[in-house]
């Protein structure tokens, strides 16, 4: 018997220039506990594609509510609470309850659409602005960070030195092994696939490392239709 078990499904994908409530029909099917979606349109009180309905959504946008956006959504039990947004930063905090399991909950979007330069550096102020509430108790951080270890001038030595600090890993790279910056599963398709990298994540605590059990990266063929991003997925067995 496997008392207490606990499977826990993370996604996150930019949608790209919205439509998320007729794309929605093909992140439905992989029922994940967190899903977090950028450029995202309102579907407030909207009927989402796919066969299931979230039993959660929370949508956050900055400036004006008819903005590109970031949702939160879950397709299951797990019990989600909105603990606020630092628009300014693209770093939006909740709270997790899957059955006896507690953990936050950060939604990162570091929009390049933020008119000064340093934007990829939301990620970086979010975590030191919040880094006690981080290391209270176990967090995901995950989303559309606009940034890759091989973009120089982008600093992300800095961000994975923060997030190590905070007991954070990438699930990608600790399940695959490959380094920051030589990922050979893009996430980021530029016109149709010219130009491809990572630039979705998902870190969670140190401590999950050797409960990741899939990390899943959608390919061009699949999702290219749809978004200039491809979704991440991963499974934990915790």
């Amino acid at each position: 018997m496997n008392r207490g078990r606990k499977l826990l499904t993370l996604m996150t994908w930019n949608c790209q220039v919205g439509g998320f409530a007729r794309k929605a029909q093909h992140v439905a099917p992989f029922l994940p506990d967190v899903l977090v979606v950028q450029e995202m349109e309102s579907v407030d009180d909207v009927v989402l594609g796919g066969q299931v309905q979230p039993t959660f959504r929370k949508r956050l946008c900055r400036p004006e509510p008819g903005s590109r956006g970031v949702g939160v959504f879950s397709y299951t039990t797990t019990k989600l609470r909105y603990v606020d947004a630092d628009l300014q930063r693209g770093f939006h905090r909740f709270e997790a309850e899957q059955n006896d399991l507690g953990f936050n909950v950060v939604a990162v979007w570091t929009s390049n659409r933020t008119p000064h330069a340093t934007a990829y550096r939301q990620a970086h102020d979010g975590l030191s602005r919040h880094a006690a509430w981080i290391a209270a108790r176990p967090t995901v951080v995950l989303g559309d960070f606009n940034n890759n270890a091989s973009y120089k001038r982008r600093d992300w030595k800095g961000l994975l030195a923060l997030m190590e600090s905070l007991g954070l890993v990438s699930a990608y790279h600790a399940k695959t092994g490959e380094p920051h910056g030589a990922e050979r599963q893009p996430t980021y398709f530029y016109r149709g696939g010219k130009f491809t990298t990572q630039l979705d994540y998902c870190f969670v605590p140190a401590l999950w490392r050797e409960k990741i059990t899939a990390v899943q990266v959608g390919t061009h063929d699949q999702w290219g239709a749809l978004s200039d991003h491809a979704p991440l997925i991963v499974e934990l067995d915790l």
